[in-house]
């Protein structure tokens, strides 16, 4: 069976051009160990052509435009120079000019908090935070998340996107083996990798995760504008979720007085990052991403007809996985008093989660979606 799946993900890789759809349906249920899951996000993601010829000059062009990006918004940035040159990483005439232009207080406070968040510790697991703690996985993300926030004001840096990125860097950097011939350690993230690639392979890696993370933020952009108006949605919408499928459990939260969009931004801000080990929750995203790039993807529109696939991953998917993440744990709930039950939502205990138990939960997702998202009004208060 798994050689049969491996077959079909070669075929299908190789076809010219690449039939999306195909790909996002073997995708659903994993990428197989041994193939490139960068380059199956990517064509899904709509970041790498599906024409077979044009992907090399493709790539070379965005990331060159990346390059571009990067120099006009980060490392020309008043804020950026200042900053660097406090700390000894800039010339006394990149220092004067910066001091000569005053700088923007917006990139100075973005600058400040990014560094803070950036030190803070994220992701589950010993070897993800020393990913995420390694000095060339740090400048990565600084100068990623700062061109992305410069570039869309209405957001601007939300905490949490960090996250998001470091799931991408993992992907790219396991991508790398196949090239440098590099064993990938035990932990399977990639951080050796990090001492042996040259700057300009490094600078590929930062250049193709900033674009897979504008194509993912931008069909979940208003998860991060004023007020989190996405958020709100995904919450109201779990809400009635648990409501059809778990009504103790839901009652219970309602008795103690928890706000299931208190309980559930982190789940749904950071897309899962911090509440599952790193290998599940890259297992999670291969759905997620198969969800928005097929087919059947979707959002509803108020008549209840599909008009947008926007989202349909990391947006209408998510809620139901969200759904039975929560069911999961709800025996363990329902025994628990306020601050026991705030304590646990707020580190759900998955350390010890494995693929399995995730295939588990996204299992019981398809069930729900299925059942409801072609049925809005069995959602709908009553």
């Amino acid at each position: 069976m798994a050689e049969r799946r491996r077959q079909r993900f070669d075929k299908a890789l190789t076809a010219e051009p690449v039939d999306r759809s195909t790909l996002a349906e073997l995708a659903w249920s994993g990428v197989p160990a041994g193939l490139s899951r960068c380059e199956v996000w990517q064509l899904l993601l709509g970041y790498r052509p599906v024409a077979q010829g044009r992907c090399k000059d493709a790539l070379q062009r965005k990331r060159q435009e990346y390059r571009e990006l990067r120099r006009n918004f980060y490392e020309a940035s008043p804020a950026v120079i200042a900053a660097n040159a406090s700390e000894g990483g800039s010339t006394p005439s990149q220092a004067a000019a910066a001091a000569g232009l005053g700088g923007s207080d917006a990139e100075a406070a973005l600058l400040n908090q990014l560094r803070k968040d950036l030190r803070r510790a994220g992701p589950r697991g010993t070897a993800a935070k020393s990913l995420a703690e390694h000095p060339r996985v740090q400048v990565i993300m600084e100068r990623v998340l700062f061109v992305w926030a410069v570039r869309q004001p209405a957001s601007g840096y939300v905490q949490g996107l960090n996250d998001v990125l470091l799931v991408l860097i993992v992907v790219a950097l396991a991508d790398r083996r196949f090239a440098d011939r590099t064993p990938l350690g035990a932990d399977g993230l990639g951080i050796e990798l990090l001492d042996h690639l040259a700057a300009d392979e490094l600078e590929d890696v930062e250049a193709d995760c900033y674009w897979c993370t504008v194509k993912i933020l931008s069909e979940i952009f208003d998860h991060y504008t004023q007020d989190f108006p996405g958020i709100q949605r995904m919450a109201q919408q779990l809400r009635e979720i648990l409501r059809r499928i778990d009504t103790p459990l839901i009652t219970h939260l309602d008795s103690q007085g928890i706000d299931i969009f208190q309980t559930s931004f982190q789940w749904m801000a950071c897309l899962m990052v911090r509440d599952l080990p790193i290998p599940c929750c890259i297992r999670l995203w291969d759905t997620l991403i198969a969800e928005s790039a097929g087919p059947a993807g979707g959002q509803l529109n108020r008549s209840g007809l599909h008009n947008d696939r926007r989202s349909a991953g990391f947006e209408v998917f998510l809620v139901y996985f969200c759904a039975c993440f929560t069911a999961y744990f709800s025996a363990r709930l329902q025994a628990m008093d306020l601050e026991a039950t705030l304590r646990f939502l707020q580190r759900v205990p998955t350390d010890e989660f494995s693929e399995a138990d995730l295939e588990v939960l996204l299992s019981e997702a398809f069930v729900l979606k299925s059942l409801f998202q072609h049925a809005p009004q069995h959602l709908s208060s009553k």
